[in-house]
């Protein structure tokens, strides 16, 4: 069944800039730019430990087979005036900086019905404007036993029965009316902009939502808008909308209730712990301007969370990796709800930048263990079962992103999956190609060998001898376990952040790549995997968490876009741009890529996804999160 977007769950990320998607150099700019020096004060936390001082260092980069490909960016003040797309000829994308003004003061309108009239309306509209029914009739999507009522409208409304100035007044008052309130608002996003004769076709998406006191209500809709080309270049020259069609609409209503589904808590649960408020409430900004730059300290945020029992009290605990320079943080759930921070006497809370943790019992004694990344080895903590931890053991894994537990040769312990990168804030590395890149760190997985209870676990590297060493050049962000198959083994899955993903199955404790016959390569910027039933036909369908990127999806459909590039490439660039991905799995062992169909690809910039039954009908819904590390820019979607 369809998804659609829930109520009060909605969130507004960040824009990549254009400039990069343009040239390709998404990557490249980045690691540029994270190399400048940040202004510091060497600042370090008094007695957090840190076990690099023992680490051996890790293999150097030039021993990577592919060729890494140093960054030669140009100089700054060039790459800053490609800003400005007259500069290098994107007449489209000036002309996608106007259309969003004019986009913008009318999503304003919308949110502001006092001020949807003839007279606001007039600077945007052409002569004899003319529209569909902004909020067409739509058929309404079962969701039983849920408090959310949906509808939606699949084919293009397509005929201009709305003509001149009052008939799309009136339309849009419509389409305001089916999410007013007293706190609403409504947002649009150009993806395409094509020159058509003395007019330019643009495809727009918006997001509306309001809240009254009997209910929230969300719109998204997909626009098709005509416009007047633009007759000159000065700054105040703004294209006119001539006609706006619908090629997709969907409304839900959550009723009697006004409330979001979640509530914040953050400070309900944080609020007596001084070292939330001291390290966790100020950005990464706020940070690299005080913490030496050799320390670790890195402005992409990467870092993760692991969530766990780690005291036994039945409650789950969340351990916090950090930058370089800020040392881990352990809160432990208390009996109140709030959360106490024990990282110094449960001995984990490390100074050393690392990315990633996870909560697992690696000795089978009943209680969580923590492993925790330190470039270029994870670090093996045994639990005493009252939330204190020693090292048992290191392994190797350069470069790691995310782990994950997993007993694949079932032999009764848990062995480590640990996804490798090269982060461009770490090292000169270009992804090649950059959407289809095989030049990166390898996936490493670690052979937990059982060894007797108080001795040195060992963890060994079977990466090779498993197969999982196939395809494993990728640039790996998360993998997920899961027997898609059905026939008793666990296969893994592999999201990769520029270019093809991964699907290993299972063949009696060896592995094969088998992404390509199963139709799930998914040629995107891979950075989440979820497996669930969604459909509840019994078997376990997928869902990649990719970059949705507007600015991709305006460029690379373009026709001087790489324009000497055979078709296959620039597909993969577009393919690249467009979202996120669903799925369905046929029992076949191949997969339905249903992605669209479902309305679930536009995910925004995604770093994960959950699929979890929300609202309690029976169904797993999705959750996804998303956003990038930039400037705040409010008005952008």
């Amino acid at each position: 069944m369809p998804f659609p977007a829930l109520a009060g769950l909605d969130s507004w990320p960040l824009k990549p800039s254009v400039s990069l998607l343009k040239a390709s150099l998404c990557a490249v700019l980045l690691a540029a730019c994270s190399r400048e020096p940040a202004a510091s004060a060497s600042t370090a936390v008094s007695g957090a430990r840190s076990p690099s001082a023992e680490l051996p260092q890790g293999p150097d980069l030039g021993e990577l087979p592919a060729p890494m490909g140093e960054l030669r960016s140009p100089p700054f003040a060039e790459m800053y005036a490609r800003r400005d797309s007259r500069v290098d000829g994107w007449e489209t994308e000036l002309f996608n900086e106007r259309a969003s003004a004019q986009l913008s003061a009318l999503a304003t309108l919308l949110a502001q019905p006092a001020e949807l009239d003839a007279q606001h309306l007039a600077p945007l509209l052409g002569e004899r404007a003319a529209c569909a029914d902004l909020r067409p009739e739509c058929a309404s999507v079962a969701l039983p036993g849920s408090e959310f009522a949906a509808c939606r409208a699949d084919a293009p409304v397509r005929d201009l029965v709305r003509v001149g100035p009052d008939a799309v007044l009136a339309a849009l008052r419509e389409l305001a009316a089916a999410f007013g309130g007293e706190r609403s608002s409504a947002k649009f996003k150009v993806l395409s902009v094509e020159p058509e004769g003395d007019f330019v076709r643009t495809r727009a998406y918006l997001h509306a939502k309001g809240f009254e006191a009997d209910g929230a209500s969300e719109v998204h809709a997909m626009w098709e808008l005509r416009w007047t080309a633009l007759a000159s270049e000065s700054a105040d020259a703004l294209p006119r909308i001539v006609q706006v069609e619908v090629r997709h609409h969907e409304e839900l209503r959550r009723v009697g209730n006004e409330k979001p589904l979640f509530a914040e808590a953050t400070d309900a649960i944080f609020a007596a712990e001084r070292t939330f408020d001291a390290q966790l409430r100020p950005d990464l900004e706020h940070w690299a301007a005080r913490i030496d730059r050799t320390l670790g300290m890195s402005l992409i945020g990467h870092e993760g969370l692991a969530l766990g029992d780690a005291d036994g009290d039945g409650l789950d605990d969340l351990y916090v990796a950090q930058p370089g320079g800020l040392p881990n943080r352990l809160f432990v759930r208390q009996s109140d709800g709030t959360a106490r921070d024990t990282a110094a006497s449960a001995g984990v809370d490390f100074l050393d930048p690392c990315r990633s943790a996870l909560f697992a019992d690696f000795d089978n004694d009943g209680d969580q263990d923590l492993a925790v990344e330190f470039d270029p080895h994870v670090l093996l903590l045994e639990n005493d079962g009252t939330g204190k931890f020693t090292e048992r053991g290191r392994a190797s894994a350069p470069s790691t992103t995310s782990l994950c537990a997993v007993d694949y040769d079932s032999d009764g312990d848990l062995d480590l999956y640990c996804c490798g990168y090269v982060l461009p804030d770490n090292a000169n590395v270009t992804p090649l190609p950059y959407h289809d890149a095989n030049n990166g760190r390898p996936n490493t997985l670690l052979r937990n060998d059982a060894t007797p209870a108080g001795s040195a676990w060992s963890f060994a590297d079977a990466t090779r001898e498993s197969g999982l060493d196939e395809n494993n050049r990728r640039f790996s962000f998360a993998a997920s376990w899961e027997d898609y198959d059905g026939d008793g083994d666990i296969d893994c899955y592999v999201a990769n952040d520029f270019g093809r993903n991964n699907l290993y199955r299972n063949e009696a404790g060896t592995f094969r790549d088998v992404a390509a016959s199963a139709g799930v390569e998914d040629m995107a910027a891979g950075m989440g995997v979820s497996w669930g039933d969604y459909d509840g036909d019994g078997d376990y369908d997928l869902y990649v968490s990719n970059m949705f990127s507007s600015a991709g999806e305006r460029v690379t459909y373009q026709r001087q876009f790489h324009a000497a590039d055979e078709p296959a490439t620039r597909a993969g660039f577009q393919r690249h741009a467009r979202g996120n991905s669903l799925f369905r799995n046929r029992g076949d062992g191949t997969f339905e890529d249903v992605s669209e169909r479902a309305g679930v690809t536009m995910g925004r910039w995604s770093w994960g996804s959950l699929f979890v039954d929300l609202d309690e009908d029976g169904w797993q819904d999705l959750y996804v999160p998303n956003g990038f590390v930039t400037g705040q820019d409010p008005a952008d979607l």
